[in-house]
């Protein structure tokens, strides 16, 4: 149960964090550029994370 709670804690911080940054974006500009153009390096990095670590998991770990 006490994993549970940890990985229920985890994914609430994490929502908590990228609700604030989507609450932060400026307004749209004139120029036509994309507010959350930011936003998406940190997409990127978590995919990227999610990647490597079922890569790892399926080729590099040793089996149990």
């Amino acid at each position: 149960m006490k994993g549970r709670g940890i990985i229920f804690q985890t994914v609430a911080v994490l929502l908590g964090v990228v609700a604030v940054a989507f609450a932060n974006v400026p307004a749209p500009t004139e120029d036509g550029s994309d507010p959350y153009a930011g936003m998406y390096y940190v997409w990127y990095a978590l995919i990227a994370i999610v990647l490597a670590w079922g890569v790892y998991d399926s080729f590099f770990r040793p089996v149990d």
